[in-house]
């Protein structure tokens, strides 16, 4: 008898960050499983593609579903495939889940709702080091791929304009300098900082007759920028305590970024 492929199915999650600006801190959204397995474990959104479905298409809708909000932006970054991530079964055969991983971003102020799905949500502080002490024991594998996900978002700030992603359409030089420093947790030299961000061609140019209905403030009016594209470059700007993580993953993750697109996201 010929022996049959092993039963697998395709699973997403999306590691949904934002910044936490009372806290000046990098959050990330947890939602606690209401159904099993894995019940009354904090895991990240995410859930099985279904037949008609893009990898794509499921990473949102399940996000929506399960949290009532949607991400400023989603893009793929990884997959998962260890055969013993997920020990589910059908009948008597075992199942492979193969997950794919999406980074998300969150800026509006709406707080997530509850599903069927999810007894509670939280968004927890994810610091540069000792992620694991900050946050509790996740179901499946999700520890390892939210640290991946705060890994990948710490080196896209050094190799693209990603930064922009957590801002408004119009911004300050300092509003993008106040980013960098709350992700990497350092301070950065502001004139240093100005003069390599608006050096890479391409990125955010300067708005000569901004929109009247613009935050002002008193003294001398701050001077607006706007995103153009969101290239790739040579390492702009280093941070200062990421070396043993680009020493690791930074080749790497150019190549992927290379070969992914983000997803347009109308928010709900």
């Amino acid at each position: 008898m010929k022996e049959r492929f092993p039963l697998s199915l395709n699973a997403v999650n999306v590691v949904c960050f934002k910044i936490d600006e009372n806290e000046k801190s990098l959050k990330v959204l947890l939602i606690k499983r209401n159904i099993s397995p894995h019940k009354n474990k904090w895991s990240l959104p995410g859930g099985f593609v279904n037949s008609k479905e893009t990898l794509e298409e499921t990473a949102l809708r399940k996000f929506v579903e399960e949290t009532g909000i949607a991400p400023k932006y989603l893009n793929q970054f990884r997959t998962y495939s260890d055969h013993n991530r997920d020990r589910r079964s059908i009948g008597n055969d075992k199942v492979r889940v193969i997950t794919t991983s999406f980074l998300g971003i969150y800026t509006n102020i709406d707080e997530p709702i509850l599903s069927e799905e999810s007894s509670d949500y939280g968004w927890f502080k994810i610091p540069r080091k000792y992620v694991e002490r900050s946050i509790p024991e996740l179901a499946f594998d999700h520890n390892k791929i939210l640290l991946d996900a705060s890994n990948r978002l710490r080196i896209n700030l050094e190799y693209s304009g990603f930064a922009t992603r957590f801002l408004k359409d119009y911004f300050t030089l300092g509003q993008i300098q106040h980013v960098y420093e709350i992700i990497w947790e350092v301070e950065l030299d502001p004139a240093n900082f100005r003069d390599k961000i608006t050096n890479v061609e391409g990125w955010i140019k300067e708005v000569k007759n901004p929109p009247k209905n613009l935050e002002s403030r008193r003294g001398k009016p701050p001077t607006w920028y706007k995103e153009h594209d969101i290239p790739h470059f040579e390492r702009m700007i280093t941070n200062p305590n990421g070396a043993v993580i680009r020493e690791v993953e930074s080749e790497y993750l150019k190549n992927i970024d290379n070969m992914t697109s983000e997803i347009p996201v109308v928010d709900i």
